[in-house]
């Protein structure tokens, strides 16, 4: 397991919003949120942020897309999401793995259920870079 404990300050993030999405979902929203990313390097964006933002029904809403230094910097339609600065436990892919993606949040999984991390459940950011780079910010209470 490949973990450490960071404080990040506040993160703007601006896309493509994908409502009720449960946060390291196998189906990944049935091929949407794929799409959805392919989106993204279709517009040249190297760096694929998502932010799973929890919503009042206990769901979650996540934003598919790129940094941002605040609104004036969004793409024509695209919203912003921003992330309070806090700790958080950052994942990458423990060696070479088939899904990196996958392998990071069975780490989340495994290092909350043995107690390594108490998850506060708000903002979880991934961040996604050709080819198989691959890093997750679980926020922690």
């Amino acid at each position: 397991m490949s973990f450490e404990i960071v404080k990040l300050g506040v993160v703007d993030i601006g896309g493509l919003v994908l409502p009720d999405v449960e946060p390291a979902s196998g189906e990944r929203l049935g091929g949407l949120m794929e799409f959805t990313r392919e989106r993204m390097c279709e517009r040249g964006v190297a760096e694929i942020v998502t932010v799973y933002t929890p919503n009042a029904e206990g769901d979650s809403i996540a934003v598919v897309g790129y940094r941002c230094e605040g609104a004036e910097h969004l793409a024509e339609g695209d919203v912003m999401v921003r992330v309070p600065a806090g700790y958080f436990a950052r994942f990458v892919p423990d060696g070479p793995v088939d899904d990196p993606m996958t392998d990071v949040w069975n780490q989340v999984e495994v290092a909350a259920k043995e107690g390594m991390i108490d998850r506060a459940f708000a903002e979880e950011i991934e961040i996604t870079r050709a080819p198989n780079g691959f890093e997750l910010f679980i926020s922690l209470t």
